[in-house]
């Protein structure tokens, strides 16, 4: 009876070990692309150094961070703005200016030549 269970016993684990053979055989072709992609991770996880990861970013770090950012937007924008305006300029005729309530026009005197 021993012999028998040892028998099967032996015979799972080789049923077993073919299965997991069959689940980790790998093509060539595969192995390179695993290679890739780990190596794409060690690339990904080595874009910090370890001091930046273990020294949190302090409150006035942050703050001059949002605030260059913050800059660099409205610099975008008066770009931008000034483009539109330029645009605006060369597409209407020309408009007299409007003015605000109790201003008044200052002409200049015509040069006499």
């Amino acid at each position: 009876m021993f012999v028998l269970f040892a028998a099967v016993l032996l015979f799972a684990a080789y049923l077993l070990w073919r299965y997991w053979a069959a689940l980790t055989a790998t093509t060539p072709e595969e192995e390179r692309f695993e290679e890739r992609i780990a190596a794409l991770n060690e690339r990904q996880a080595h874009r910090y150094s370890d001091e930046e990861l273990a020294a949190p970013v302090t409150e006035e770090d942050a703050w001059r961070a949002m605030v260059e950012r913050g800059r660099r937007a409205t610099r975008r924008e008066r770009a931008t703005s000034d483009l539109m305006r330029r645009r605006a300029r060369k597409r209407l005729p020309e408009q007299t200016p409007r003015l605000l309530p109790g201003r008044r026009v200052t002409t200049l005197p015509p040069d006499e030549e």
